[in-house]
């Protein structure tokens, strides 16, 4: 995944603090982009993912702190963080609305929700029509990824006070997750 996203997150996470928050953070494939030292608050409800997060951590120097909870109940006080990140998680929550006003409500004032997303493919293209039919399956699949979901235009919606966002489109052979966004969130 280095070499499909890895530049669009450099770019991303270039500039970002010391201490960030982590929704969905799996194995930990973005502590590579971080500068050691960084603080990372991970919320994460896979326990699974406990060890290889604290391997990648200890890796790439990162200084780890896990939450065992899902990104609609974020276990962090309101105002208290610069940045949260998100990559390849918003397709697999139950509530994004309900995960955007957690992120909101834990960004410090002008604080950065930086995200990367695969979305749902413009309403009349083909690879909409195959997002459609592959729908269940691929949820069932994946781990409950909707490859349907129009997360643009949900984050969009969110009442973030400025969002730059660009679409672009993931060389893969996996059609249903070609569409993607990029962007930065201002609280």
């Amino acid at each position: 995944m280095h070499s499909q996203y890895g530049s669009r997150k450099e770019i991303l996470f270039e500039s970002h603090p010391n201490v960030i928050v982590e929704i969905g953070a799996g194995y930990g494939a973005n502590f590579r982009y971080l500068r050691k030292g960084t603080k990372v608050k991970v919320v994460e409800p896979n326990a699974g993912f406990k060890d290889v997060l604290k391997y990648q951590a200890e890796k790439y120097g990162i200084n780890l702190e896990i939450y065992e909870s899902v990104a609609e109940e974020i276990p962090l006080s309101d105002d208290s963080t610069p940045m949260v990140i998100s990559s390849l998680v918003l397709c697999s929550v139950k509530n994004m609305p309900k995960v955007l006003s957690e992120v909101k409500r834990i960004l410090q004032p002008e604080g950065k929700f930086v995200y990367l997303e695969h979305v749902r493919a413009h309403k009349h293209s083909w690879v909409c029509k195959i997002q459609r039919m592959v729908k269940s399956s691929w949820k069932w699949f994946f781990d409950g990824c909707n490859v349907t979901r129009d997360t643009g235009r949900i984050i969009l919606m969110a009442g973030f006070s400025e969002i730059k966002q660009d679409e672009f489109q993931l060389p893969t052979f996996f059609v249903p997750i070609r569409p993607h966004i990029a962007g930065i969130a201002v609280k």
